[in-house]
């Protein structure tokens, strides 16, 4: 699996009719979904591309959450795990053009 070469900061919108829950959630979704696909509704596949990304990464989604309501769960994989994934199913990830599975 190559990595995603994305290590794009954070932004935030927000919206007069939208909860903070709502905007916080779509923000998050927002910031992973420009580092990797989205697998399941709440679960992004990241590659980084080094400690340094993976960093930069968890403190822009540790600004967009509240710590008290909200919890974003990181399950580092090495690549000897990397290898062993299997995928059941042929549902099509979600693509955008900013990134690209190998």
């Amino acid at each position: 699996m190559t990595p995603c070469p994305n290590d794009a900061p954070a932004t935030s919108s927000s919206s007069p009719t939208t909860s903070p829950t709502t905007t916080a959630r779509q923000d998050v979704s927002d910031v992973l979904s420009g580092h990797g696909p989205r697998v399941q509704y709440s679960v992004f596949e990241v590659a980084l591309s080094s400690k340094a990304a993976t960093t930069r990464l968890r403190s822009a989604l540790k600004k967009l959450i509240d710590p008290d309501e909200d919890q974003i769960r990181i399950y580092p994989l090495s690549v000897p795990d990397l290898n062993e994934i299997t995928i059941l199913g042929n549902r099509r990830l979600e693509e955008r053009a900013d990134f690209w599975i190998v």
